[in-house]
């Protein structure tokens, strides 16, 4: 069975499966990040991406299941800035201030790692914008991934890296332009020996972690909707034009002409996590997130502490409604911009849990629909690596083929 390797590099995680040409996700792995809130964060990304192939490798064995794995896709959040040397500015980590206040996300960090590692910017003939580094690693060639001619702005340009005060070297410091499902180069023999696998596999572009995941969930079609639901979640919908509204950011869509509106709502996985963390102090045991999420949905209001977990459930929920309100208010301010949904595809942890998907089918009025592969960054690496072997002739038919719904919530009264 023909198949590709994918793999996201998460803030605290990487995440990475072997996919099928059809769609079906034969292996999957996650290995945490030890040293994710440190200074050399990108040294670990290789090591763990090793350590799935290997964990994906068993789960292979033990089905005695043989594959031809033809390629190779990478993704990752940002705006992470890496040095080749492994230092490390992850997109969420604090950083020394600067006077830059133009459009691009990745100026303002790019000045604050040259501020923050004064030496190794001086070092360094290529500085990378995130899963690049982990590309380079695995080819040799050095490359700046762009989800859309249209994100230009919100990355930087040679004008606009000059006019932050860069010079004319150091703004060559940033590798040029690809776009996602292009062939970055192909494994070399010293990345292949150590990860196992043939030398010679082409390695192709995935995207920013977001747009893999509207890609995984077939969000690139008018009045599509989906909630990436991981420690922080994101409700996107795409439109035909711009929605310009308080609460809500919108950016283009990696389908031209097409946009994404999102409302974040910054903290609701990670202030459950927090909680799950406190609940196993008192249990004196680890509890599993679906352990407790059923108990919480579960409570008669005789544990206060289950209570405080069904009110963070519903609060979520609650927040996940008003934000599509939002959604839907501009879209009949903005007919033009594309019709209300009646169904929205979840991703990400909170996916996995059938509980927390009826509740929010229930409070949101809206079918929830759950992919087959909860971590829909990886069917987006998929799309686009399938894109670049020319199994497919574009995203949108790509993203059709391989996003496969697995169960779908109905609100209950």
């Amino acid at each position: 069975m023909k198949a590709v390797l994918c793999a996201d590099i998460g803030t605290s995680s990487l995440k990475a499966a072997v996919i099928s040409f059809s769609g079906i996700v034969l292996g999957r792995s996650r290995q945490a990040f030890l040293r994710y809130y440190t200074e050399t964060s990108a040294k670990e990304w290789f090591f763990s991406l090793k350590c799935a192939i290997l964990d994906i490798q068993a789960q292979l064995e033990a089905k005695s299941q043989k594959l031809e794995l033809c390629a190779l896709c990478i993704s990752g959040n940002g705006p992470t800035i890496c040095a080749p040397t492994g230092e490390t500015l992850l997109w969420n980590h604090s950083a020394p201030q600067n006077s830059y206040q133009g459009d691009s996300l990745f100026i303002p960090r790019i000045l604050s790692f040259k501020d923050k590692f004064k030496e190794v910017w001086k070092k360094s003939d290529i500085i990378f914008s995130g899963p690049e580094f982990l590309i380079w690693q695995l080819t040799g060639n050095a490359l700046s991934i762009l989800p859309e001619k249209r994100y230009t702005n919100a990355y930087w340009s040679l004008d606009s890296l000059k006019s932050s005060g860069l010079s004319d070297e150091e703004a060559k410091k940033l590798p040029d332009f690809v776009s996602p499902a292009s062939k970055a180069g192909n494994l070399t023999e010293n990345a292949a020996k150590d990860l196992a696998l043939l030398s010679g596999l082409p390695v192709f572009c995935g995207a920013p972690d977001f747009i893999s995941a509207l890609v995984g969930t077939n969000t690139l079609s008018v009045g599509s909707l989906c909630d990436r639901a991981g420690s922080s979640e994101g409700l996107n919908l795409c439109t035909k034009e711009p929605l310009n509204a308080e609460g809500i950011r919108t950016l283009p869509s990696v389908i031209p002409d097409l946009w994404n509106a999102s409302v974040l709502l910054p903290a609701s996985g990670t202030q459950f996590e927090a909680f799950r963390k406190k609940i196993e102090r008192e249990c004196g045991r680890e509890i599993s997130f679906k352990e407790l999420v059923d108990s919480c949905v579960t409570s008669d209001g005789s544990k206060a502490s289950l209570d405080q977990g069904k009110y963070l459930m519903l609060q979520t929920a609650l927040q996940v409604r008003d934000g599509i309100f939002l959604l839907k208010k501009n879209i009949n301010a903005q007919r033009e911009a594309g019709f209300v949904p009646d169904s929205m595809m979840i991703t990400g942890g909170q996916a996995q849990n059938s509980s927390w998907n009826q509740m929010k089918s229930t409070i949101t009025g809206l079918k929830i629909k759950v992919p087959e592969c909860s971590d829909a960054e990886l069917i987006g690496d998929a799309v686009f690596a399938l894109l670049g072997l020319g199994v497919f002739d574009s995203i949108k038919k790509g993203a059709d083929s391989l996003c496969r719904i697995s169960e779908i919530f109905e609100p209950q009264e």
